[in-house]
């Protein structure tokens, strides 16, 4: 007999630009190929662009005020699931008084405040979903004196569909500069102290390109220099601008990524991948064959250094790591099991 799964309700909606709310759409995709029934109630203004999209699927967008959630009652037979959004940690005691099961998707490595008021007065929510291995590890213990039991916790890597992100590897031409790209958060926590010396120190002919940059950064690191060109965030799609790269690089600041969508977004667009060796890059990188992880910032220049000398090694990385992505990270298969199981069993422990 087929089990019959329940209503999914998502507290939020998709968005280009951020790695939850681009994780929320690839997944939203992922559960209606699963024949999930599912439904956005959007805790922020929702564009048409995303509602048509969202229609397009067969995802219903329910409009309801916070006012109107917990009076309805097709949500209480359901489960209510977000993606690090705190305006659902607003409304999760509202839901929690309506035993309704909550599933939090975080994508960050701490606890938001929101939640710890959240655990002190109504304890852990049904379920937790983590896309890494490492923010597995760092937020468990810090989950654990909340009540949260290792049986409430799935290791569900992000959705991931490459018609998103055409493969459209970028030769370097004879006499032209090596183009670099940074693209995140505009968040000083994203970048070094010393971000534009670093690049700068790499002694190649280079051109840097940056999307996410804003005022505050500038005030915070100086303005760019010649060499680099910088964007606020969602100036151009995601797909163009990697598609203008040679090489993605990601040297970070206080920040450490759990499991960072841009490595998955440029490995799908053909473009290879200088990440650090530490949060989630090592288990999405696999070193010296799908992409290039540093330790030091003297690593950093000299796998800068030795990309720009070998065009060759970075289309083998390019090649290697699409075809690791396909196989791993971008396989429908590998992770319908776990969220079919994480559904049922809380629609058992319901019954």
């Amino acid at each position: 007999m087929a089990h019959t799964w329940p209503h999914v309700y998502v507290f939020g909606a998709p968005s280009a630009v951020g790695g939850a709310g681009t994780e929320l759409w690839h997944t939203l995709r992922l559960w209606r190929q699963m024949d999930l029934p599912v439904s956005c109630i959007p805790t922020w203004q929702i564009s048409p662009y995303w509602c048509e999209r969202l229609q397009a699927i067969g995802c219903r967008v329910l409009p309801l005020t916070p006012e109107e959630i917990p009076s309805y009652r097709p949500l209480r037979e359901g489960v209510a699931i977000a993606f690090c959004n705190r305006a659902f940690l607003e409304l999760a005691p509202q839901l929690r008084r309506c035993r309704i099961p909550l599933v939090w998707v975080g994508c960050m490595n701490w606890l938001f405040s929101a939640e710890i008021r959240f655990y002190r007065r109504f304890g852990p929510m049904d379920a937790y979903v983590f896309q890494s291995r490492y923010q597995m590890r760092t937020l468990l213990p810090q989950l654990a004196p909340w009540g949260v039991s290792r049986q409430q916790a799935y290791l569900i890597r992000g959705a991931f569909f490459v018609d998103e992100f055409p493969y459209r590897y970028r030769p370097r031409l004879a006499n032209e500069p090596l183009v670099l790209g940074r693209l995140c958060r505009a968040s000083p926590d994203k970048f070094p102290q010393n971000f534009w010396n670093l690049v700068g120190s790499v002694a190649r002919p280079i051109r840097l390109r940056v999307m996410g940059w804003s005022p505050q950064l500038t005030r915070r690191f100086g303005p760019p220099p010649a060499w680099a060109e910088v964007f606020p965030p969602g100036t151009m799609p995601a797909a163009d601008f990697l598609a203008s790269l040679h090489v993605l690089i990601a040297p970070t600041g206080k920040a450490v990524e759990n499991w960072p969508r841009i490595g998955l977004e440029a490995i799908s667009a053909g473009v290879p991948v200088v990440a650090p060796a530490s949060g989630g890059w090592p288990e999405m990188l696999r070193h010296g064959e799908t992409g290039l992880l540093f330790r030091s910032e003297e690593e950093f220049c000299s796998h800068l250094r030795l990309l720009y000398d070998d065009d060759s090694l970075r289309q083998k990385l390019a090649q290697a790591a699409h075809h690791y992505l396909l196989e791993h990270f971008a396989n429908p298969t590998l992770l319908t099991p776990t969220w079919h199981r994480l559904f049922q069993q809380i629609s058992s422990a319901r019954n």
